[in-house]
């Protein structure tokens, strides 16, 4: 039997974090696909549904649970460091995951608070990436290549929901 004590299991973990960070997109993916699918063939994005469920809530969901996935993972990181900004990190990661919860309940409010829960989204991804880059979160490049490039693609899909759902009000 082989010593796995002495087997350096990073690489492979670096594969799953990557694998696992681009296959989350799907969840993301698959609602803006449907809302422009239902908005070019005239149904609108009021429309749009996955599984029975109305198609924007649906991504609103899985955003703010990922969301509150990322601000744990910098609050466990800020709490093992010794900078001065780790304070403020803590208090950030916090923040935007009461706001990603906060977003849950806006949709219920009415349509514009819709919209206002999608910017709540876009901006605690924002911020997070901004927080991770000032705390030095001493990953590969790899890492911080893969996390940016999330970013974006989460960032765009997120103003493209807006934007369809601008174009119907």
């Amino acid at each position: 039997m082989a010593d796995t004590s002495t087997v350096d299991l990073q690489p492979d973990k670096n594969r799953l974090t990557l694998c696992l960070g681009y296959l989350g997109l799907i969840p993301f993916l698959v609602p803006l696909i449907e809302m422009t699918d239902a908005l070019a063939s005239g149904v609108g994005v009021h429309g749009a549904s996955i599984f029975g469920f109305y198609a924007p809530y649906v991504f609103i969901a899985y955003s703010a649970v990922i969301l509150s996935f990322l601000s744990g993972t910098v609050w466990a990181y800020a709490r093992s460091v010794d900078a001065v900004v780790s304070y403020g990190a803590i208090l950030f990661s916090n923040l935007v995951a009461l706001s990603a919860w906060l977003s849950m309940l806006l949709i219920y409010i009415a349509p514009i608070m819709t919209l206002f829960a999608l910017c709540l989204l876009i901006a605690g991804y924002l911020g997070l990436l901004l927080i991770e880059c000032l705390l030095e979160v001493p990953e590969n490049a790899g890492y911080w290549h893969m996390r940016i490039q999330l970013t974006a693609v989460v960032a765009l899909a997120h103003l493209a929901v807006i934007l369809m759902m601008v174009a119907e009000l």
